[in-house]
């Protein structure tokens, strides 16, 4: 297969999204979401320089001429989608606030072909709808009604507006890896996006006080820093370079399935055979997408 490890890295990029969750739930437990928002990017940023001996002369000079797409990258990738996410969960039921994310794929593909130009073959749209009807089956726990009677509200409104922010990030990725490395990107935007966490940090986090933060706190800041973001972005940055943003996004609807698996690991919840259907329908929706036969075309 053509891109074999560029689709092994974006399923590892999902499983430690999906693992993130838990494993993040228990770092805000004691601390504030835009505290461990901030300090978790700011360490990014840190062992980005560390671990890739990045030039800091060159990441100064890359940041000055391309400023502009950095900015926005951190933006709508990292400020406002972890924003209004965490008010969608305030607002929202779960189950909603997952089902809407599914559709960050479709989203994507639209943004997509609006300022890249892309194009998703009728397998590849095919292939969004199965894995987009994976998610709702896993979310609406195997019930029909549960995903035809969903109204929306605030929180409703709130994670589509999240899931837009990623489309637009992802977007804007493809656009920033034609100058910049990869390395360079990931460490850039979560510089800039950890400075926009700070003041909330400061004004509503209690960021003062982060030498009080338990063990188990920081070793979940840690998880985030070095898998969910320090690899998994990476990763993921590496994918919208090889195969295009539309395609990328389809791996996204992988990060429940491996939420579920986490769940039964790690609380040692059942697994449900809707929840193992679901997945089915997800997995297959990434294959059909991803068809050699569905190959993204870029114009211009």
């Amino acid at each position: 297969m053509k891109h074999a490890t560029t689709y092994t890295l974006l399923v590892l990029a999902c499983v430690f999204w999906g693992v993130g969750f838990p494993i993040a739930k228990i770092g805000v437990e004691h601390i504030h979401p835009f505290s461990f928002a901030f300090v978790r990017f700011f360490l990014v940023s840190i062992f980005f320089v560390l671990f890739f001996k990045l030039s800091l002369f060159n990441l100064v000079l890359k940041l000055k001429e391309n400023f502009s797409i950095l900015f926005f990258m951190a933006l709508t990738g990292i400020l406002l989608y972890g924003i209004f996410f965490l008010f969608a969960l305030k607002f929202a039921k779960a189950s909603d606030v997952s089902l809407i994310s599914g559709a960050n794929p479709i989203i994507t593909s639209i943004v997509a072909y609006i300022f890249l130009k892309e194009k998703t073959g009728i397998l590849g749209v095919f292939g969004i709808l199965v894995s987009f009807l994976g998610v709702a089956f896993i979310v609406s726990n195997g019930k029909i009604n549960t995903v035809l009677n969903l109204s929306f509200n605030t929180g409703d409104l709130l994670m589509l507006i999240a899931t837009t922010m990623w489309a637009l990030y992802s977007v804007l990725t493809k656009k920033a890896l034609l100058k910049l490395d990869i390395f360079e990107a990931v460490c850039l935007t979560s510089f800039i996006g950890s400075l926009m966490f700070l003041p909330l940090a400061l004004s509503f986090g209690h960021l003062q006080h982060f030498e009080n933060y338990p063990l188990g706190s920081w070793l979940s800041i840690l998880y985030m820093v070095f898998f969910s973001t320090i690899f998994a972005f990476s990763a993921w940055y590496k994918g919208i370079e090889q195969i295009g943003a539309s395609r990328s996004s389809i791996f996204v609807n992988l990060v429940p399935v491996f939420g579920v698996l986490t769940s039964v690991i790690l609380l040692k919840e059942s697994i449900k055979l809707y929840e193992i259907i679901g997945g089915i329908f997800v997995i297959l929706g990434v294959i059909l997408t991803n068809r050699k036969t569905n190959a993204v075309r870029i114009r211009g």
